[in-house]
């Protein structure tokens, strides 16, 4: 039997079945084709026309997509209305505030003192409070004044409170133990003030302290016969510091782990190099040797004074020895004369390295070609600048290109000038030591920038600095040798780090 009659039969059958009289019949071809769906129910057909949530994406503007967006309103406005409160909640006081409670919280705020005090339980004049004609004095008054730079000592007690008789008193007494200029600014003085015996009148001074020189306390005191002084001396240790070590990679770095003062580490190279040059002569395997004076007091203070000796030891033997003689603070090499100096240059006026040399260039502000007859280093504002040599002051102002302007003639034939100066420490007239200090780095004049000129004169003629090389003369009397030497076998018999042990007062 085919497959299409089988189909036949049992629709015909169903016909039969539901119907009982109409007739059923498929065709052959409905077996092998697309089978057809039964029709939907009513009810279902109408969820489907009354859809309250459709795909807003598809029949846009019909009844049914305005039904949708309808929904779609309705719940987000539903879910608005239950969006949270995000007022403060206050939470219950851990204690009952009332009005007192309140009123002492709120002297503790700054609102009173920001309105001047006048808020508050505890801060109100009551009826309790009866105004005085004068309030009580202290019956007496201690403080401490420091003198200030170029101060005097009398001004400095009257604006402390003193009266100016006793003021006056005291700088008379002060002056016969040390004149008052002589003591040193910053030094302080303790002072304390009696009871006053009218309101326009000054405190009398019962007692003042101060230190009127390093080994020395001054103390005045009122008593029956009036205000009467007392000198304290101050035993003091005077042993010299020398130190010695090895330079190493920095010889500042080097003397400070030594233990000596930056002071006297400035000062040694200071010297030195007034002599040699620091930055080519001296070795990491070097040894810095020098001495200073130093003062120890039994109160504790100590002080730094003058360099005394300057060394370099180099291969266990002296390189340099430089000291200190003669009035003027000039040093002298270990022979007592700077003409063991024979042939050395002169040392370089500034810590800096040359950034133009001597011969023709191209002026940078002018534009043409001309002689620079001198030589510049590229030293920062403010670099100071020290004299090449011995010499005197010929002229020292401003001199038109060079701006403000040094010239310093050194005997023989010999001068050298310093020019594009910011400040001048030195005036005409005036004699300089090696070294000494002369003015500062500046850019005044025809100069594109900091820097110092250095020029070197033979005869009134400029040439090279770097090419001239000259001999030192002796200093002083060669009679005066043993002496010298005398003293430079003291100093080197100094024994290194001894100042600063056990004091040995004097």
């Amino acid at each position: 039997m085919e497959v299409w009659e089988v189909v036949a039969r049992f629709g015909k059958r169903m016909e039969h079945a539901s119907t009982g009289t109409a007739a059923f019949q498929i065709a052959p071809s409905a077996c092998f084709g697309r089978a057809q769906r039964p029709a939907r129910p009513a009810s279902r057909t109408a969820r489907r026309t009354n859809d309250w949530a459709p795909d807003l994406a598809t029949d846009i503007g019909s009844a049914r997509w305005f039904r949708g967006l309808g929904t779609l309103v309705a719940l987000t406005c539903l879910a608005v209305s239950f969006w949270p409160d995000f007022q403060q909640v206050r939470a219950a006081p851990a204690m009952a505030v009332d009005d007192f409670a309140r009123a002492e919280l709120h002297t503790n705020t700054l609102t009173p003192l920001a309105k001047s005090a006048s808020m508050g339980r505890r801060m109100d004049m009551t009826a309790a409070v009866v105004p005085i004609p004068a309030a009580p004095e202290r019956a007496r008054v201690e403080l401490s004044a420091r003198l200030g730079e170029s101060d005097r000592l009398g001004s400095m007690l009257q604006r402390a409170g003193v009266g100016a008789l006793d003021a006056e008193r005291v700088v008379s007494m002060v002056s016969q133990v040390v004149p008052p200029e002589r003591i040193e600014p910053g030094t302080p003085v303790h002072i304390a003030l009696g009871r006053r015996m009218g309101a326009a009148q000054p405190r009398p001074l019962e007692s003042l302290s101060l230190r009127a020189r390093f080994d020395l306390d001054l103390v005045i005191e009122r008593r029956d016969e009036g205000l009467v002084m007392a000198s304290r001396p101050i035993p003091v240790d005077t042993t010299p510091l020398r130190v010695r070590g090895k330079v190493g990679p920095s010889l500042y770095r080097s003397a400070r782990a030594a233990g000596a003062p930056a002071e006297a580490i400035q000062a040694y190279l200071r010297t030195l190099n007034s002599h040699i040059s620091i930055e080519g002569d001296i070795r990491p395997s070097d040894e810095f040797d020098f001495v200073v004076s130093y003062q120890r007091a039994a109160s504790g203070e100590s002080r730094v004074g003058n360099l005394l000796y300057a060394g370099l030891v180099r291969d266990g033997a002296p390189h340099t020895q430089l000291l200190r003689w003669g009035a003027d603070g000039q040093f002298y090499p270990a022979g007592g004369s700077d003409a063991e100096e024979s042939g050395s240059r002169l040392i370089a006026p500034v810590a800096a390295p040359v950034t133009s040399g001597f011969g023709m260039r191209r002026h940078p502000i002018l534009g043409f070609a001309r002689l620079h007859a001198g030589m510049d280093f590229g030293a920062p504002w403010g670099a100071p600048i020290h004299a090449a040599t011995d010499g005197a002051v010929v002229f020292a102002g401003y001199h038109g290109g060079h701006g403000n302007f040094v010239k310093l003639d050194h005997g023989g034939g010999i001068g050298t000038g310093y020019g594009h100066m910011s400040r001048l420490a030195v005036s005409s007239g005036e004699r300089v030591r090696r070294g000494q200090l002369i003015g500062y780095v500046g850019s005044t004049g025809l100069s594109t920038g900091p820097h110092l000129h250095y020029e070197l004169y033979r005869n009134g003629v400029p040439v090279n600095p770097a090419s001239v090389a000259f001999v030192m003369q002796p200093q002083f009397d060669p009679a005066r040798l043993p002496q010298f030497r005398a003293l430079l076998a003291r100093m080197q018999a100094v024994q290194p780090g001894r100042a600063l042990g056990p004091l040995a007062l004097r």
